[in-house]
């Protein structure tokens, strides 16, 4: 029998690392608190968006200092929240419609930096 593990205790009964990114009806995009945990994003103040028309894609960047333009970050409990009326009413989306949960896809490249995914999906209402 091979004896060369390296185990570590696992504590964490409980916890919570599914990634979800939801957007509320009224114009919200909520970060899981498993998001939090699995990324360790706690230290973020607030995140910048950016948005691909073609495939109505949306990225966020986690900013763990202030910049400008940045959009601050509300932290719960149970991970985060940002407003995001402004953002859906200049790409003339409708909340409504888009609304649900998301998983997101990490990409990490040198510019902008690590950002997290989704694509927005009509919902059939």
């Amino acid at each position: 029998m091979n004896n060369n593990y390296n185990f570590e205790e696992f504590t964490e009964y409980g916890g919570k690392f599914d990634s979800k990114i939801s957007l509320s009806r009224y114009g919200g995009f909520g970060f899981s608190s498993g998001m939090f945990n699995r990324y360790k994003l706690g230290s973020a103040v607030g995140l910048k968006m950016y948005f691909d028309p073609e495939k109505r894609a949306v990225a966020f960047r986690f900013l763990d200092k202030e910049e400008d333009k940045m959009i601050r970050l509300k932290q719960r409990q149970s991970g985060g929240f940002v407003s995001a009326i402004a953002f859906l009413k200049k790409y003339s989306m409708d909340p409504y419609a888009y609304c649900g949960r998301y998983k997101p896809d990490l990409i990490i490249d040198s510019h902008p930096g690590k950002m997290f995914v989704i694509e927005l999906k009509k919902q059939e209402l």
